[in-house]
């Protein structure tokens, strides 16, 4: 069965297109499966990169851009997933972070699990219990049941890290134990079609997130 994956958080700066693309790019290069990213960010930054990168002649998995500007934009995703479910065993949805946006509302209304990547600092954390809060409302709305997982992201070594403990088990989400540290590879490398580390590291970050990340949310 696909899973349809969303990369979300409303707090801007908290790199879950980054962090979409990073393990998209090692899914497409690990496995053997068939991927979709679908970006549903009117900001389309996942589209551009990967159209700079095809006419380049590089291979990537399959980007489509959709347009919430047309009638009935809610009615169309259901029926483009609909469709892209019978030809890729995993779709992932980049997704806007606006709370009061309709690609939003829709976007995880269609989404089975929700990645969160979370930032250590009070502006940030404040962000993410927001988000988790519009989650549970959604929810209650829909008799609906995501999977949520939380990835820390750009960690650094300041005192604030203690505080994400607080957002373990709200709206259901789990915290990995791995975390992306605030390096500047992950701004300088990110691409939709070569990998930022070589799978055989096995002591590096990324490698241990990406694990992590298949024991949590593969088929």
């Amino acid at each position: 069965m696909t899973k349809i994956i969303s990369f979300a958080n409303q707090k801007g700066g908290a790199g879950k297109t980054t962090l979409l693309m990073l393990t998209a790019a090692a899914v497409h290069k690990r496995t053997d499966k068939k991927l979709l990213v679908i970006d549903s960010d009117p900001q389309q930054s996942v589209k551009t990169i990967y159209k700079k990168e095809q006419e380049k002649g590089l291979s990537s998995y399959d980007v489509f851009a959709f347009n919430w500007n047309q009638a009935q934009p809610e009615v169309n995703l259901e029926k483009t997933l609909t469709l892209a479910k019978r030809k890729y065993d995993m779709i992932f949805m980049d997704v806007p972070g606006n709370l009061k946006s309709v690609e939003l509302y829709h976007s995880l209304v269609q989404s089975d699990i929700v990645i969160i990547p979370i930032v250590a600092s009070i502006l940030d954390i404040n962000a993410t219990i927001g988000f988790l809060t519009y989650l549970e409302d959604m929810a209650k709305e829909h008799n609906k049941t995501w999977e949520i997982f939380g990835v820390i992201n750009k960690k650094d070594k300041t005192i604030e890290h203690a505080l994400l403990h607080k957002l373990s088990g709200k709206a259901g989400m789990q915290l990995f134990y791995s975390a992306i540290s605030n390096l500047v590879r992950y701004r300088r490398l990110v691409s939709t079609a070569t990998e930022i580390v070589e799978p055989s590291i096995t002591d590096d970050e990324f490698n241990q997130y990406f694990d992590e990340f298949r024991k949590n949310c593969f088929i």
